[in-house]
């Protein structure tokens, strides 16, 4: 009986856990941010090539964001940086969730 149960709790532990939601506040001052971000023009020279997800139980891969009003409920608190050389990754929006997809990973939070 004991090894049938080691077993399910070996095939439990190899179950895919759900995916988590990301979403992102957009923070005005670059010091309370977790990182900043430069939007691309066009997506060939940009890290990420990101979607903007109008539901946030849809935003379950790391390109596709959901915009939060509250940095409380947030994920991440993104800063918006004017100049590339200063950004920590850069991102092109896409229409298309399907293209949504990162080459860079995205930066934790800041502890």
């Amino acid at each position: 009986m004991r090894p049938f149960l080691a077993t399910l709790a070996l095939l439990a532990l190899a179950l895919p856990l759900p995916a988590r939601a990301l979403s992102v506040y957009k923070e005005s001052t670059k010091a309370f941010a977790d990182f900043s971000v430069y939007v691309e023009s066009t997506e060939a020279f940009a890290d990420c090539i990101v979607f903007v997800e109008p539901t946030k139980a849809f935003a379950t891969e790391p390109a596709v964001w959901y915009m939060e009003a509250t940095k409380a409920f947030a994920d991440r608190a993104v800063y918006f940086e004017s100049t590339k050389a200063f950004a920590d990754l850069s991102i092109a929006y896409t229409h298309t969730k399907a293209f949504a997809k990162c080459n860079k990973a995205i930066p934790g939070k800041k502890h």
